[in-house]
């Protein structure tokens, strides 16, 4: 697989990661300290302002230059690629990111989906303060967003995204509201032998499909990512496949390569040309522009819903 799907895979798999509480995570301690609390109830104290961020996770990266923190990046994980401008700051190695290469940059803070133990630990051995973040739920995104512009000091411009976030996402829910669910494959990743990535209910991207009002046809597994046989698709016969492998370097597809697929090509959806690309990193990063990813799918599976709601531009 490509490594942005893997790296979508590692966010969903944080097993470890608990849900943050409701309230605001950061609390005032002096006027030159701030507490913020991640998903795993981590706390640390960060002196303001931060300054030198290190962010391994694209999601972050995109939050941080929302709020307007992004100009202090010093270094960001080799998928971080938007906006544009994040593509010049240096990049580290994403799946075991060096210690010493982001030590020696004087990091104010880290932040990461879940840093690797070792470099975790080193992190708290330097007293370089670090936020791990993996949202599993959309509301856990808005949670997000607040935290990060908690953190860099940013909180009003992070509570300002995380409620647009959210009163996007909830009009687009008004929008397609009652007018059925139609039944979606997601196809995350070809994969190797015909055995493509999907997702299952305990991951945000089954909630990214059900609240653009569609129903995964996988909804029943409990897993968050896995691999699926073609004939399992076949069983499930959605009326509509959605492709987040379309724009990817290796193998990317499409409805005439789902039509080389000799099972897939059996699928109602197939026969029917309802097969659909997507802009996967709006759906598969779980930042400030999932909701246009949301909005990307309602569009496609309510086509005429959303007729009355003007197309927001990336952030």
């Amino acid at each position: 697989m490509r490594p942005s799907i893997i790296l979508s895979l590692m966010v969903m798999s944080c097993t470890q990661l608990v849900p943050p509480t409701a309230q605001d995570t950061s609390t005032k301690s002096s006027d030159n300290l701030h507490a913020v609390v991640d998903q795993r109830g981590h706390a640390v104290t960060l002196a303001a302002p931060v300054l030198r961020i290190v962010s391994l996770s694209p999601a972050l990266t995109e939050t941080l230059f929302a709020v307007g923190c992004g100009d202090r990046i010093v270094l960001r994980d080799g998928w971080s690629d938007f906006p544009p401008a994040a593509r010049a700051i240096p990049a580290v190695q994403g799946f075991a990111p060096s210690a010493e290469a982001i030590l020696a940059l004087r990091p104010d803070l880290v932040l990461s989906n879940f840093p690797p133990p070792a470099l975790a630990a080193a992190l708290d051995a330097a007293h370089v303060p670090w936020l791990a973040f993996a949202p599993k739920h959309v509301a856990e995104v808005a949670q997000t967003l607040r935290a990060v512009g908690q953190a860099c000091g940013r909180a009003q411009a992070g509570e300002a995204l995380a409620a647009a976030f959210g009163e996007r996402i909830q009009l687009i829910q008004r929008h397609v509201q009652g007018l059925g669910a139609p039944s979606v494959f997601y196809e995350m990743d070809a994969g190797i032998g015909g055995q493509p990535y999907t997702i299952g209910a305990a991951t945000f991207g089954h909630e990214v499909l059900t609240r653009a009002g569609g129903q995964n046809v996988f909804a029943s597994e409990p897993r968050e990512w896995f691999q699926v046989s073609p004939e399992a698709v076949l069983t499930a016969d959605p009326d509509v496949v959605l492709l987040g492998d379309a724009d990817v370097q290796d193998q990317p597809q499409s409805l005439q390569s789902l039509r080389r697929r000799p099972t897939m090509a059996l699928l109602r959806a197939v026969r029917a040309g309802q097969v659909f690309p997507l802009h996967a990193d709006l759906v598969a990063r779980p930042g400030p522009r999932l909701a246009l990813g949301v909005e990307e799918i309602a569009r496609l599976l309510h086509p005429l819903a959303l007729l009355d709601l003007p197309i927001l531009e990336p952030l």
